[in-house]
């Protein structure tokens, strides 16, 4: 993987301070200028916006498979809701 230092950088630290919102912002800058025609500068933000998303990934613990889409991904994955609901059935309260 080659990522551009200055890249790493802004990336982590939009991460750092917005966390899932770095991804928005970092995507309306790149229509932004890609509007304007600003080829440079919207190729620094696109990869900005990559490596966001990578970051966010690798934070949460999840690893998204190369080649796989994201409704593969969780049609392969058991329900989060079902283990949740099956887990939380039962609360035991006290009697008044």
């Amino acid at each position: 993987m080659n990522t551009d230092l200055d890249v790493l950088v802004f990336a982590t630290r939009l991460v750092d301070e917005l966390g899932e919102t770095a991804i928005r912002m970092s995507r309306v800058r790149l229509v932004e200028l890609t509007a304007a025609n600003h080829t440079r500068a919207a190729a620094f933000w696109r990869e900005v916006m990559r490596t966001s998303e990578r970051l966010l990934n690798e934070r949460s613990g999840r690893r998204v498979a190369s080649g796989l889409s994201s409704p593969a991904i969780t049609a392969a994955q058991p329900s989060v809701a079902q283990s949740v609901a099956q887990s939380v059935a039962y609360v035991p309260r006290p009697i008044p």
